[in-house]
């Protein structure tokens, strides 16, 4: 087993890694003067030990993060991961993208507020950026529906699950809405594959404490996209510092149970 002071040193250069250029991203404020033993427990646990993990990489760890942080509201932080996405690879539309595919998880006041800090890093680090306008609006309703309700099957099996024959009007009449704007508009959009929209999304519901059907079928709708179940469990891992053990252990044993229904290992 690796030391403290090892684990310390690996959680250094990852630090690096993520900062790039950056000095302020080696400070903690408030953490650094009042809590330095919890400053020394940050570096070795969750940069030492969970940003160095082999099942996911250093982009898709920062949009796991960029997720459960946006779903948190935690926008002091989320700055600092922004900045950190960008110096590990990501793109100015992917990191957008990931706002964007998350309305429907978190609702409209959170992405705005994450949109308008997104524009301000940008605008402070001359970051250039030309939006990406893609949503059709000479498509006819029923066009975005059906190509909706096809992008729905591909990341899940059951796509009626929240549908049964007592369901309401108002109930068939959101599940449409679902299909034509969070599948049909949103889940079409290029900038992010199937598997980044997938842990976008799994992330966002672990942070959620979502663990009803909900949950279950977003694992499996990941499987059913290639996702492994390590992949799956890494993003669990991924944000428990971010947002909770509690959380995390919670995901992990609905993915478990998930794993064990269709015989995989792990």
């Amino acid at each position: 087993m690796d030391s403290l002071e090892e684990r310390y040193e690996q959680g250094q250069e990852m630090r690096k890694k993520l900062a790039g250029t950056n000095p302020s991203h080696y400070s903690i404020p408030g953490t650094d003067q009042l809590a330095p033993d919890l400053r020394r427990i940050i570096d070795e646990c969750l940069f030492g030990k969970i940003w160095t993990r082999q099942g996911l990489n250093l982009k898709q760890k920062s949009i796991c993060t960029i997720s459960v942080l946006m779903a948190n509201g935690q926008m002091a932080l989320l700055k600092r991961h922004i900045e950190r996405g960008l110096t590990v690879g990501l793109t100015p539309n992917q990191i957008v993208e990931v706002f964007i595919q998350l309305t429907f998880y978190v609702g409209i006041p959170q992405v705005e507020n994450a949109l308008l800090l997104t524009r301000e890093i940008f605008e402070e680090n001359s970051v250039s950026f030309e939006p990406t306008l893609d949503y059709d609006i000479s498509k006819s309703v029923e066009t975005l529906e059906k190509e909706g309700i096809n992008k729905h099957q591909e990341h899940y099996q059951d796509i009626d699950a929240y549908l049964d024959e007592n369901a309401s009007a108002i109930e068939i009449e959101i599940e449409q809405l679902v299909n034509q704007y969070h599948w049909g508009a949103i889940y079409t959009r290029p900038h992010l594959d199937a598997k980044e929209r997938s842990m976008c999304s799994l992330a966002a519901l672990s942070a959620l404490g979502v663990y009803d059907r909900q949950v279950r079928r977003r694992i499996e709708g990941a499987l059913q996209l290639g996702m492994t179940p390590g992949e799956i469990l890494e993003v669990f891992v991924q944000v428990m510092l971010y947002g909770g053990y509690f959380s995390t252990r919670s995901a992990i044993r609905v993915a478990r149970s998930v794993f064990a229904e269709k015989g995989l290992k792990v």
